[in-house]
């Protein structure tokens, strides 16, 4: 009995205190947590503890920037793993650099030879009402140096995949890969030329085009990583270049074109879309580019042409 009469003290004992500590509480005014961090830190602080810049409750970017909105314009056609890594890439790239911008992937859905640089001119026509500068990039480059800034090219174009940093291509006349350029530059050179289909050389097209205006090519400095400031992502194995040249497309693209450009690109925009890949937003334009097959027959390839195949029914083999 004497055994259980004081567990029963001690179960009585813990109530009280209990009922105590509740009363006390409840009575008690909490005291408001106060941060000893100036406002700047604040501001800054996330629930992560990372520091970050406050967005644009609107577009979404980084508040702080330099005032300009870049279109990144990305020439494109069934490279849908390079797509998928390359997004969320440069966007955190850029959102880092509290750079305003939008992706745009500029997708070929015609039957001709893919056309870099009419692409290119399209995705500026759709996109010069909304931003002021533009990247042509490649899907396949992605930037690793934080130091590689896409800021607005001011005194000229601006190319950030210099020969000295690209991993593959250091020939000095060298301007493909990444070019930062304004519009008005872009419009003052009639953009790129339209008679490369297929690929490659129309960058070196475009370098004649600058040279001749009188506008200087700038390119980053000598940077530590050199060649492993950006990645190349690119498969050769499974998608190789289309780099033939059929008719006589060799001689009529090895010299500056004065005939075509961004005032005569002919295409129709077969649709948009806005879509995101893991949360990062990106336009995606479908076009169609039309193509004058007896200025450029090698828009196609001889086996798919029936200009061609009509030739050789009357004519024998066409060179």
């Amino acid at each position: 009995m004497a055994k259980q009469a004081f567990l029963i003290r001690i179960l009585l004992v813990c109530i009280a205190v209990t009922l105590g500590m509740t009363f006390y509480l409840a009575f008690t005014p909490l005291q408001e947590a106060v941060c000893t961090c100036s406002h700047e830190d604040a501001r800054r602080i996330t629930q992560t503890g990372s520091e970050v810049h406050p967005r644009d409750p609107e577009t979404g970017h980084n508040a702080e920037n330099d005032g300009h909105r870049l279109a990144v314009l990305v020439p494109f056609r069934d490279r849908f793993e390079e797509l998928m890594e390359f997004v969320p890439h440069l966007s955190s790239f850029l959102t880092n650099q509290n750079k305003q911008h939008k992706i745009v992937i500029l997708n070929q859905v015609d039957k001709y030879r893919f056309n870099r640089a009419s692409l290119i001119n399209v995705g500026y026509l759709e996109m010069k009402a909304e931003c002021d500068h533009m990247a042509m990039h490649d899907v396949d480059l992605l930037p690793v140096n934080p130091e590689l800034e896409y800021k607005f090219p001011e005194q000229g174009p601006y190319h950030l995949a210099a020969p000295h940093l690209h991993p593959l291509y250091h020939y000095k006349t060298f301007v493909g890969g990444i070019l930062l350029i304004r519009n008005e530059h872009f419009e003052m050179l009639n953009g790129l030329s339209n008679r490369y289909w297929g690929w490659g050389r129309e960058d070196d097209e475009f370098y004649v085009r600058m040279k001749k205006a009188g506008l200087q090519v700038s390119r980053p400095g000598n940077l530590t990583t050199g060649y492993k400031s950006f990645k190349h992502i690119h498969d050769k194995r499974k998608r190789p270049r289309d780099n033939y040249r059929y008719f006589d497309q060799r001689e009529k693209t090895k010299r500056l074109d004065r005939d075509t450009g961004l005032a005569t690109v002919n295409y129709t925009l077969d649709s948009q879309r806005e879509i995101t890949i893991d949360t990062y937003p990106v336009t995606i334009l479908n076009i169609m580019l039309d193509c004058n097959i007896e200025k450029t027959p090698w828009c196609l390839r001889p086996e798919d042409h029936e200009w061609y195949l009509k030739q050789r029914d009357q004519h024998g083999e066409v060179h």
